[in-house]
């Protein structure tokens, strides 16, 4: 009997009181610890300007207050860290509440298959600056080059280090953890993509992109959640395609570093300084790109990642 991707929480405890204590963990981790560190950077500035304090008491807007008082490049530091304690918590709900590997959390198989991982960094990369340079001859007037050397190359190693990590842990806890937990009740793997997409969301409702998007009108708002939801939505079929979360994470890390190194954009939730930038942002226009950009992505990794299913006695084997 073959065993799929979001069978996988099966080879460990499945009882529901782990996975309410799992959850209790990991929000801990993510929203109490994290957010301690997190705030690190805003506490130093009201300590070092008086005139701080006056405008955060007053701010209806944290993320105006955050680009005026705390640097760009500490604030990207810091709130990394955040959601690295959310994936400290994941790693011990998976190793001592569920008692399963971690490596179970990632694919079926004896190891993880890097390959996968450049496959889907490769083609969504590809797929992603094809959609930017199109976008650049339909509207060359909004692009700049914005690269400062001194900021640059300081920025790039841990940007390198850090962002993919970031995003490898985003993965592993909404394609990952809830595709395998709905998965022992729910079988349907468009379903099981619609539930990842929405979990993956509701804690990006908060970024600034969704909140400058609400200023300009409900058509604007509801485009910029979609790009969320469909960006999850298919990063999960793309998982439950291939049968593992490689290819996820490639894509996944591959369009947060072009974000935080190539492109920027207004009301990003994590200024870096960046090659190029460009002063518009199109909400509708980047949820037709993400639409197109995502379903060729999981028809060609579909393509390039064909591999037979493992069987659970060779997962027996394995682990």
């Amino acid at each position: 009997m073959s065993i799929k991707y979001q069978d996988m929480a099966r080879t460990g405890n499945t009882k529901l009181s782990r996975f309410v204590a799992s959850v209790s963990v990991i929000l801990y981790f993510y929203f109490l610890i994290g957010s301690f560190i997190g705030s690190i950077p805003i506490v130093y500035a009201l300590i070092k300007n008086r005139d701080a304090i006056v405008d955060l008491t007053y701010s209806t807007d944290v993320y105006a207050f955050m680009d005026e008082y705390v640097n760009p490049f500490t604030n990207y530091i810091f709130t990394n860290f955040t959601i690295y304690f959310m994936l400290a918590g994941l790693f011990i709900a998976i190793k001592f509440i569920h008692y399963r590997t971690f490596t179970s959390l990632i694919t079926t198989k004896r190891k993880i298959q890097w390959s996968r991982f450049w496959i889907g960094f490769l083609v969504y990369g590809g797929l992603s600056a094809v959609g930017a340079v199109i976008d650049y001859f339909l509207s060359p007037e909004t692009y700049s080059i914005s690269f400062d050397a001194s900021k640059f190359w300081i920025a790039l190693p841990f940007i390198l280090i850090m962002t993919p990590l970031q995003a490898a842990t985003e993965e592993f806890v909404f394609r990952g953890y809830v595709i395998q937990s709905f998965g022992l009740k729910i079988k349907n793997g468009i379903l099981l993509a619609a539930i990842s997409g929405f979990m993956f969301t509701l804690p990006h409702l908060m970024n600034p992109e969704v909140t400058a998007s609400s200023t300009t009108g409900v058509i604007d708002t509801v485009c910029m959640v979609l790009n969320y939801f469909v960006v999850g939505m298919i990063f999960a079929m793309v998982t439950i395609k291939t049968n593992s979360l490689e290819a996820a994470i490639g894509a996944h890390a591959v369009n947060n570093l072009i974000a935080f190194l190539l492109l920027g954009y207004p009301d990003n939730a994590l200024s870096t300084n960046t090659v190029f930038y460009t002063s518009t942002f199109n909400p509708t226009g980047s949820l037709i790109s993400v639409i197109i950009t995502g379903f060729l992505f999981y028809f060609i990794t579909g393509f390039l990642i064909k591999e037979p299913v493992q069987t659970e006695e060779d997962f027996k084997i394995t682990c």
